[in-house]
Parts: structure tokens; C-alpha cells; sequence
């Protein structure tokens, strides 16, 4: 199975992404965008885990507007 991401960029244009596996959470979905688009990691300031939210705005996606859909093979 795969799973689209879809996505609106910080210019306003709509993105999609397809990715491996079965994404079942918005978060798993921002993280896994953020590897397939080779985001660069960004810490969060307290808890010193990865902000994810801030590695899509950082590489121009808003990370609200994403959107997985599941694609059978």
C-alpha cells in the first residue's frame, strides 16, 4: 500500500507526494512528507526532539494543510 500526501505550499500552489506504507495520523504523514522531501531536521527548543511543523515551513509547506489519502497497489 501507499499513501498521497497532499499538500498547499506557502505560495499558495497544491503539492502531492506519494509515499511507502499505510500513514495513519496527520503527524506520521508531516514526518514522512519531511523525509521524502529531504527537509532538513530542526530542533525544538525545549524538548530537543525533532519540530516538524517547522521543517515543512522552513521548506515552504504549510504544515495545516496536510492531507493523506491511502492507494492500494
Amino acid at each position: 500500500m501507499k499513501t498521497q500526501i497532499s499538500f498547499k505550499k506557502t505560495d499558495g500552489s497544491d503539492g502531492t507526494a506519494l509515499v511507502n506504507g499505510a500513514i495513519s495520523s496527520t503527524l506520521e504523514a508531516k514526518r514522512a512528507l519531511a523525509n521524502a522531501l529531504d527537509l532538513p531536521a530542526v530542533d525544538a527548543p525545549s524538548a530537543g526532539q525533532e519540530d516538524v511543523d517547522s521543517r515543512l515551513r522552513n521548506g515552504g509547506i504549510d504544515p495545516d494543510s496536510i492531507a493523506q489519502h491511502h492507494i492500494s497497489e
